[in-house]
């Protein structure tokens, strides 16, 4: 039998887990600008790219973190815990590349956002675009948590693009 009071912890719950994530992705966009600035790029620029490759990694490393969660020997449950929390910073990088390229779409929508309502507004509709039933919950957040993996497994591991060197100012014209 289902109380009124499991009802209002599960309310609660997701509530609780979605402001969380709402001030997550704000964190990290704050913290981090130049690796979220990489993953939006690189979820503007190929997303499904970033998608194949974040589906990959979580396929491959799913099954890894799984059996070592599941081995009855504690360091192999740590390397286990650790390559899931891993994953997980570097999926809330590649999120706040997502929120940040929705936040630029949202800017040029309405000029007059700021740029902290901008990135607010677009965090919440990547967080919330989660919550609709069915299709939220098994095609919206698998895609961007993929996409989300994906971008950030690039904006952390690789360079940015190399400068061109400038011209020095003592060059002598011949």
């Amino acid at each position: 039998m289902t109380t009124i009071g499991d009802v209002l912890a599960v309310i609660g719950i997701v509530a609780a887990t979605v402001l969380s994530l709402w001030a997550l992705v704000i964190a990290v966009s704050v913290l981090f600008g130049d690796r979220v600035m990489r993953a939006r790029n690189r979820l503007e620029r190929s997303p499904g790219k970033a998608t194949l490759l974040g589906g990959g990694i979580a396929i491959v490393l799913g099954v890894v973190v799984a059996a070592l969660l599941n081995h009855p020997a504690p360091p192999f449950k740590l390397i286990g815990w650790v390559i899931y929390l891993l994953l997980l910073v570097v999926g809330a990088v590649g999120f706040s590349g997502l929120a940040t390229l929705v936040a630029q779409r949202l800017a040029r929508l309405e000029p007059s956002l700021t740029p902290y309502g901008a990135l607010s507004r677009g965090a919440l509709l990547c967080v919330l675009a989660g919550l609709v039933p069915v299709l939220g919950w098994f095609v919206v957040s698998p895609l961007m948590g993929f996409a989300s993996l994906g971008a950030g497994v690039e904006a952390i591991f690789t360079r940015a693009g190399a400068m061109a060197p400038s011209q020095s100012a003592n060059t002598v014209a011949s």
